[in-house]
């Protein structure tokens, strides 16, 4: 029986998902990598992690560490505090950090010569949230970050390609996951979706943060310039209010509804499954949960046809740009032919999860390329 490996994990805000991917691919990740053998431990800011979440959450250690919240800073200051607190701990034997934002914070633990792994997390400097001194910032950890790291990890084929061709940096192919979902209890999803004022198949559904680069102003937008009647419900919320959230608020209609963010997961999967068709703008990412999910409920997916998105889809959805009244003809399109085509991405969307976004097969994937960071598997193949 092999040794576990011990695996500290940055970068996440909290558990269970509340705010963001790296949330939950650390809710999902975390526990199945305990299954197989391995010591997680999770630093997170208490803010959002669970009131029910200890020092335990499914096996993964959990260490909450304070900072100065703030749109920038919590991020900075708690990097480097969980950085610093893991100076004091036990060797762990791997240090995985989701995202390159404070790279310089783990530069101890490189000249220490301990294994640190960045997951590279899109172009997160291109994020139109962050003003010049920020974006220069991110540019430059991005930077150190490849220089720094032991190995990169990219989430998808395009941003490995972004990497190696742009900046001469490999990196192995981890993706995020997903799960394949049918309706269970028929009364109960009706129940639940009443709550929101929505019954099956009678409203569209975009679930994000709300930021600029995930697009839900030209959602909105497009969706209102449309014939559609059904409602188009916004879920997700802004960690900080901003002139973008707030000029994005005032374009609520009757037709347009912002519901803010939702916790239960038994109401998202409830929405996400009971949707017309889902619509996804996310545009500067690289494999998206949000998009994942959408496609593992059988959703009709109209996405922003960034290159990221349509690796994901492997033409199982439509495609819109940001080009006026490209989405609109999408919607069109849905308002008149659209059980033919729900009926066609149902079985694709879950197919395409099933076969290459399952969360047991990326723990595995993880576990198989921790353990050849150990040395315990000879050979690695990273298009598995």
């Amino acid at each position: 029986m092999r040794e576990p490996m011990r695996l500290s994990i940055f970068g996440a805000r909290g558990v269970p998902a509340r705010w963001g991917g790296w949330d939950t691919i650390v809710t999902e990740l975390g526990p199945r990598l305990v299954e197989t053998g391995n010591e997680v431990t999770l630093y997170a800011m208490p803010r959002y992690t669970g009131d029910e979440v200890g020092r335990d959450f499914e096996g993964v250690r959990v260490v909450k560490l304070p900072t100065l919240y703030g749109k920038f800073s919590e991020t900075l200051l708690h990097e480097l505090f969980s950085s610093l607190h893991a100076l004091t701990q036990p060797r762990a034997d791997v240090y995985y950090v989701l995202g390159c934002r404070t790279a310089w914070a783990y530069l101890p633990h490189r000249l220490l010569r301990r294994s640190v792994v960045f997951n590279t997390d899109g172009l997160d400097w291109k994020r139109r949230k962050w003003g010049r001194f920020a974006r220069a910032y991110l540019r430059a950890n991005y930077w150190l970050a490849r220089r720094i790291a032991s190995h990169l990890v990219s989430d998808s084929k395009e941003l490995q390609r972004l990497y190696r061709e742009q900046y001469g940096a490999g990196s192995a192919f981890l993706t995020t996951g997903g799960h394949v979902h049918e309706v269970s209890d028929e009364r109960r999803h009706r129940e639940i979706l009443a709550g929101y004022g929505v019954a099956p198949g009678r409203y569209y559904l975009q679930v994000c943060r709300i930021e600029p680069e995930n697009n839900p102003d030209v959602v909105v937008r497009e969706y209102l310039a449309s014939s559609a009647q059904d409602p188009l419900l916004v879920v997700g919320g802004a960690n900080y209010e901003s002139r973008y959230f707030e000029a994005l608020k005032a374009l609520a209609d009757p037709r347009a509804r912002f519901l803010g963010p939702v916790y239960e997961p038994e109401h998202i999967e409830a929405l996400f499954l009971g949707a017309k068709a889902y619509v996804h703008g996310h545009e500067v990412g690289g494999t998206n949960p949000s998009l994942v999910t959408a496609m593992g409920c059988g959703q009709l997916v109209l996405a922003h046809a960034v290159p990221f998105n349509r690796e994901v889809l492997a033409g199982s959805g439509l495609l819109w740009t940001k080009t006026e009244g490209s989405l609109r003809a999408c919607i069109e399109e849905v308002e008149v032919d659209g059980p033919a085509l729900r009926e066609r991405a149902a079985v694709a969307c879950r197919e395409r999860v099933g076969d290459y976004y399952a969360w047991d097969k990326c723990a595995r994937d993880h576990d198989r390329f921790l353990r050849w960071l150990a040395g315990e598997v000879e050979d690695y193949d990273d298009s598995f």
